[in-house]
């Protein structure tokens, strides 16, 4: 049996909550299933549950935020040209290595024309991100009709801003503290009313990791963790949708 060392407690560069430059401190963790980045890894694996084969030949799946590529493993069977934009250069060279189509560029103002994606994915980056409704515009925009829209977040609640910033910025090789801005966490509301105004009705449901899998990883036996879905959305939350046809 395997056994992975779990790292010290984060001893980097201490910077200001949300810090994009946070992501350039961390570039060469992203692939280490047992590092700071790790629970990236399990929201990438659950996000790809989310996603069905390609029904065309290069049918285009925009990554918003895409890091260092961590969905591209899970693609590699599915028939997508997978396109990720981020602002961490570090981040992209790596996704690049890893057969992303990987551009710099702010999610915000995405460089790609109306209605060109099948799947637009906005991994983990809503709650990093000042203007919800801005974001959401973008990613429906480019969507076509009868595209999929996939979104993991975390949500605006008192148990999330509990479980996410002052729990696991406590968690020995957990994530950074500072790495979230609690006032940008995600309303589920005000999430589904932004994708409805673009045409997306959003279905909505939670996260959980499984209970011995976090233990073994805990405990430095396990690689990975599986995230289980619950019907609780008050911390980390998937979110999905299909953009309407033109002729609704």
């Amino acid at each position: 049996m395997t056994t992975y060392v779990r790292p010290k407690r984060w001893t980097g560069p201490v910077r200001a909550r949300n810090d994009p430059e946070q992501y350039n401190d961390l570039a060469d963790q992203w692939w280490k299933p047992n590092g700071p980045m790790a629970g990236l890894h399990w929201l990438a694996a659950a996000r790809a549950d989310l996603l069905p084969p390609a029904d065309r030949p290069r049918a285009l799946l925009v990554d918003l935020a895409c890091g260092a590529g961590l969905l591209a493993p899970h693609l590699v069977d599915k028939g997508y040209l997978h396109l990720g934009f981020d602002l961490s250069a570090p981040a992209l060279a790596q996704a690049a290595q890893h057969g992303v189509c990987a551009v710099r560029a702010d999610v915000l103002r995405i460089p790609l024309p109306d209605s060109c994606a099948d799947v637009v994915v906005a991994g983990e980056i809503l709650e990093h991100l000042p203007d919800l409704a801005g974001a959401v515009s973008e990613g429906c925009r480019i969507l076509r009709p009868g595209g999929l829209l996939v979104i993991d977040t975390l949500a605006a609640t008192r148990l999330c801003r509990i479980l996410a910033i002052t729990v696991a910025e406590r968690v020995p090789g957990g994530i950074p503290r500072g790495i979230h801005d609690p006032t940008l966490l995600v309303d589920r509301k005000a999430l589904v009313r932004e994708c409805a105004r673009h045409g997306v009705q959003l279905t909505l449901a939670g996260l959980r990791p499984s209970a011995l899998d976090l233990l073994r990883w805990l405990a430095g036996r396990g690689e990975t963790v599986r995230l289980l879905k619950t019907s609780a959305t008050a911390f980390l939350f998937q979110a999905w949708g299909v953009k309407k046809l033109d002729n609704g």
